[in-house]
């Protein structure tokens, strides 16, 4: 038997009808896995009656839809017959089930397998270096790949000029640095192999060649679909090629999100890790997305030019004229830089843990609807029923969200925080709550305390928790930190599924049940603690900020009291044993509750406190304030730090203030001014209103430059400005107005000072 990783997946109708495919890679290199003359199908009611235009197999089954009405199966040889017929079946108004669902997502699914695959075939044949196993027998098994990496990057003129195409190269044997340079040959490069070019075409291909001759898994880089490969896609096209870097020779497909959300890629056999979306979707959170940030705070290291707009582009420039050595350097450090970065993150193995336990593969596993699928589909079936359509689900009814209380506004003084572990979890665990036991409520009928009822012994969601929960506290136990990551997002996103109606799976009960019991549980836990003779001064969703006449390590103690009683309620109260477990999260020192601003009550998920860090010094802790927002200024959030630095620890800050003020003034934070706002549509679109970071993106079409996804830009006595051009006369009025006088103002009321008065009452000229 072989064992392999899947990357790819390929639906596809051949001479002999549909065809499914897997590319994937072994120990032993590349291989596919090819299932010809398969079945497509979906599901309609047995009492359907319909003629449809298109061949296919009608078959009833011992299935049912979630109404209990019997369904039939429609098979089809042929994926453009399906996509007709699911067509028609739409206009004629006939119910179908399930008649979204991918056949290849289906295929994996059905069999349980995750990622990894045993397999073996009678039939193997090469195909252009890949072998092909036709119509194999699998079945899941576990399999870690080492998966080969290959970073490239471009570089360019302002205009549509190729400099210059970089990689890196490595798997578990070598590394490889390539550089190749368009132009006149200036010299060889120490880090790595540079080979020169007569002409931008002769360029691209060794570089397509050595690229195919390296055979990666993965293709990395930073905004290189949107950039990188669109760029050559481009170049490609305009010399009567294709860009044909997947395996096999087979061509890559560009195509743009909605809402202009960036580019994917489909490279047939290799999956692309693009940097900022990569890291996103694994909750990463840097001051900003850009290579240089990320590549400081994790890796220490800085882009060898580190100019930027017009600047970096002139320099860039002149090393192409001058010095192509240098730009050989910097364009190979870029690549480097993001290897660097998914090695130092252990990104790629989050990845591929996040694929073993979902079961989607790489290019999809992200998606948390399609997760939940994977994971419920070939249970229900098994348990006799069919799900829904995603577009045929309810939509009308609304859920509300955890309970947050109103902050006791102002400072207080040694702060208990309790927090609810895995809190959604451990209630659906609790009170068996899923889309399956939903259904069968009548049998052994658990109720919750928002009296919805579940099936206590009919359900599938609970012991899947159970075993992710056990999985995860084995994973940290190990010091196995991707795959307890992979385990959390997981489990976070089951709720968030159940609560959606993008989900098949969805009905108003299932959230309306966790939500609603989660607020009854924030609140009986309150009436424990003023029973005991505590005060809650805050509580959100799943904690409560409790101030107690206790020592710091009694805390422990005090959460385990609350513990043993609500336990103890639900048991008695329920018939259910609980697995909710209120848990010491941490004790503040001092807290600040601040107020809404322009009101008497206290401001909800924002908050500042004093936390005694491992050496036993305070150390400021922010929750939802500016600070923490990528929406606001460096100049802001330093400004915000240093000043509750000093006001949480009781000293002065009103000279703080002014000197703020004063300095700004003066030019000394011109380089902290710049905002940064991503573009939420194309830029053509904002027709209504066009708000700053639009304007900002107009210039930048209007000087024929690049409208990048996140626009950064500064206001100057013009308006906004791109950062890209370099602009001064910053406006100062409207950064002492806009970013220092807001989150001045809140220490101030406290303190019963007008920021005005700092100032002597006058209106503050900073001329």
């Amino acid at each position: 038997m072989n064992v392999g990783f899947i990357l790819t997946s390929h639906t596809y109708d051949g001479t002999q009808g549909l065809n499914i495919s897997f590319m994937g890679t072994s120990d032993e290199g590349a291989f596919e896995l090819r299932f010809e003359q398969e079945k497509a199908v979906f599901f309609v009611n047995s009492d359907s009656e319909f003629n449809l235009p298109v061949k296919h197999e009608r078959k009833p089954l011992a299935l049912s839809d979630f109404n209990r009405k019997n369904v039939d199966a429609l098979y089809f040889s042929r994926l453009s017959d399906l996509y007709d017929a699911r067509e028609f079946l739409n206009e004629k108004g006939v119910r179908t089930f399930e008649a979204d669902v991918r056949p290849a997502e289906r295929f994996l699914m059905e069999r349980f397998i995750k990622g990894s695959v045993e397999f073996q075939s009678e039939q193997v044949i090469v195909e252009k270096g890949v072998r092909v196993f036709k119509n194999p027998q699998i079945r899941p098994t576990f399999y870690n790949p080492s998966l080969s990496t290959l970073s490239v990057d471009i570089e360019t003129s302002r205009g549509n000029d190729l400099y210059s195409i970089g990689l890196h190269y490595r798997d578990r044997h070598r590394e490889v640095k390539q550089i190749f340079m368009v132009g006149e040959n200036q010299g060889p490069l120490e880090q790595g192999e540079l080979s020169y070019y007569p002409d931008e075409k002769s360029c691209y291909l060794a570089f397509e060649q050595s690229f195919k001759k390296l055979d990666p898994d993965l293709v990395l880089g930073w905004h290189v679909v949107g950039f990188d490969l669109l760029f050559l896609e481009r170049k490609c096209r305009s010399w009567g090629m294709r860009l044909n870097l997947g395996r096999k020779g087979r061509e890559v497909y560009l195509r743009e999100n909605s809402n202009n959300r960036g580019w994917n890629a489909d490279i047939y056999g290799r999956c692309v890790l693009d940097g900022p979306p990569v890291l996103r979707g694994a909750f990463f959170s840097f001051e900003n997305f850009k290579l240089d940030t990320v590549a400081a705070e994790v890796l220490g290291r800085k882009k060898i030019i580190n100019q930027t707009g017009m600047e970096k582009v002139k320099e860039i420039e002149h090393r192409f004229r001058e010095d192509k050595v240098a730009l050989a350097h910097y364009n190979l450090e870029d690549c480097v830089l993001v290897t660097d970065i998914l090695k130092e993150t252990d990104l790629i193995n989050l990845i591929t843990q996040r694929v073993f336990l979902t079961g989607l593969l790489i290019d999809r596993v992200g998606f948390s609807t399609s997760a939940f699928d994977y994971f419920m589909l070939p249970l229900i079936h098994r348990k006799g029923m069919v799900a829904p359509n995603i577009l045929d689900m309810n939509r009308t009814e609304q859920t509300a969200g955890g309970l947050v209380l109103e902050p006791d506004a102002g400072m207080h003084e040694g702060v208990f925080v309790l927090d609810f572990k895995s809190l959604y979890p451990t209630i659906i665990r609790t009170f068996k709550i899923d889309p399956y036991s939903r259904l069968n409520a009548d049998i052994d009928t658990v109720t919750t305390p928002t009296n919805h009822q579940f099936s206590g012994s009919e359900h599938l969601l609970p012991e899947f928790l159970k075993e992710l929960m056990e999985r995860r506290a084995e994973a940290k136990k190990n010091d196995n930190g991707p795959l307890s990551q992979a385990i959390k997002i997981l489990m976070n996103s089951l709720y968030g599924v159940m609560g959606t109606t993008r989900s098949r799976f969805y009905h108003a009960d299932l959230p309306s049940a966790i939500t609603g019991t989660g607020q009854w549980l924030l609140k009986e836990t309150i009436s424990f603690l003023n029973a005991e003779g505590h005060q809650v001064v805050y509580g959100d969703t799943d904690s409560v900020f409790v101030k107690a006449n206790l020592l710091k390590s009694e805390g422990r103690a005090l959460a385990e009291n609350i513990n043993q009683k609500i336990n103890q309620m639900i048991r008695e109260k329920f018939k259910v044993e609980s697995f909710l477990e209120l848990e010491f999260e941490k004790y503040f020192n001092r807290i600040y509750l601040p107020k809404l601003r322009g009101s008497d009550v206290g401001a909800k998920k924002k908050y500042v406190g004093l936390l005694e860090n491992r050496d036993g010094e305070l150390e400021v802790y922010f929750s939802g304030m500016e600070y923490v927002r990528s929406d606001w200024t460096k100049l802001a959030k330093n400004f915000q730090l240093k000043l509750y630095q000093k006001f949480m620890k009781g000293e002065d800050v009103e000279e703080f203030i002014k000197e703020t003020i004063n300095d700004l003034g003066s030019g000394i934070y011109d380089s902290d001014l710049v905002y940064q706002k991503r573009m939420s549509k194309k830029l053509e679109e904002y027709t209504k209103s066009k708000p700053p970071h639009v304007r900002a993106a107009q210039i930048l079409k209007e000087n024929q430059m690049e409208v990048p996804g996140t626009i950064e830009y500064v206001v100057t006595q013009n308006g906004p400005m791109p950062i890209e051009l370099n602009p001064t006369q910053y406006d100062y009025e409207h950064y002492r107005e806009k970013q220092i006088r807001p989150l001045a103002e809140v220490v101030l009321e406290h303190l019963g000072v007008k920021f005005d008065d700092l100032f002597g009452g006058g209106q503050l000229d900073l001329f």
